[in-house]
């Protein structure tokens, strides 16, 4: 994680839209090597994490609903595509040629694109929230913090529990 996103965490943080973050404290940027020796995380923090995993967890609740469209689209398709081929040879077997099995085959083709899509819309979105929650759950655990979360509360006060891990140094 960036120097300057340990700031969106800290409550001593202070926004100014000439220079960014700057440091409550020191009212300079942010200047420290690995971690702040300053930073106090509370409701700032509870935000970040909420909104990290809030956004995670929408992800997360989408992967049946792709997944469940991605496999119906597909069938549909195939099916499509499957009858046009006998519907083509059978109409060549009475004499009819036609353009028919060239729609077919675009029609069935446009709906395994169109059950495509949404997976991987959902893979690109599903991997960006994996590298954000991840990136988060290493900033928490750079400073010994751990959390819980309870999604059945809007407030994200009330949401996350923030406390000291138990991790060994």
């Amino acid at each position: 994680m960036e120097i300057y996103q340990h700031c969106s965490f800290c409550e001593h943080k202070k926004f100014d839209f000439t220079t960014g973050n700057l440091c409550g404290i020191t009212n300079k940027k942010a200047d420290f090597i690995r971690k702040c020796p300053k930073i106090e995380l509370n409701i700032n923090a509870k935000n970040e994490i909420a909104r990290i995993n809030k956004e995670y967890k929408k992800i997360q609740d989408q992967k049946v609903d792709v997944f469940g469209h991605l496999v119906m689209f597909s069938i549909i398709g195939v099916v499509i595509m499957v009858a046009d081929i006998f519907l083509t040879q059978y109409l060549y077997d009475t004499g009819w040629v036609s353009t028919i099995s060239i729609i077919g085959i675009g029609i069935g083709m446009s709906a395994i694109v169109y059950a495509f899509a949404p997976f991987y819309k959902y893979r690109e979105a599903n991997s960006v929230a994996k590298d954000k929650k991840k990136e988060l759950d290493n900033f928490l655990a750079l400073y010994d913090y751990d959390y819980e979360i309870n999604f059945e509360k809007e407030n994200p006060e009330a949401a996350v529990k923030l406390f000291r891990s138990k991790r060994s140094a």
